[in-house]
């Protein structure tokens, strides 16, 4: 497979999706930049975006691994609350769900079509959130005070596929 310019061969991609300015939303964004201090770079590149959709053919193009971090509101599970999912259980989130631009699934067709080399294995990790619309720096309180345990488990998650 030909590894797109800039794509560092052998490592897998962990890409986080939101708005910092937007709450909760953010939550994805600062994990992969505090994920970027505790896992080894020689096997992970870190990468943040505000949007999935179409988007997703250039930032996926040429990894084999990829793990998705996004965040949902279900209101059927608690704040700060991981869910992991491969393409085939996936549930929607924020970002990799859109009614304005392709779907996480309809990326994944498409790259296909097109041969677009796209990861063969993805992992999405989920969070549970409160609120994604207020314009702020802060996390929600529920956030807030569950951070460093949400942290410390998908750091646990990314910890097992970095051996």
């Amino acid at each position: 497979m030909a590894i797109s310019p800039g794509v560092s061969q052998g490592k897998s991609l962990i890409l986080g999706f939101g708005s910092d300015a937007l709450s909760d939303d953010g939550l994805p964004v600062r994990l992969v930049h505090d994920l970027k201090s505790s896992l080894n770079p020689d096997k992970f590149d870190f990468e943040t975006s505000p949007i999935g959709g179409l988007e997703l053919l250039e930032l996926l193009k040429g990894y084999e691994k990829a793990i998705l971090i996004d965040s949902q509101l279900t209101g059927r599970r608690n704040p700060g609350e991981i869910s992991v999912f491969t393409p085939e259980n996936f549930e929607e989130t924020f970002h990799l769900s859109s009614q304005h631009d392709l779907s996480f699934h309809d990326a994944l067709r498409l790259s296909k079509e097109m041969e677009i080399p796209f990861p063969s294995e993805i992992q999405i990790i989920a969070i549970e959130i409160v609120e994604n619309k207020r314009l702020s720096f802060e996390f929600s309180e529920e956030i807030k005070v569950k951070y460093l345990a949400i942290f410390e488990r998908v750091n646990s998650i990314l910890s097992r596929r970095d051996n």
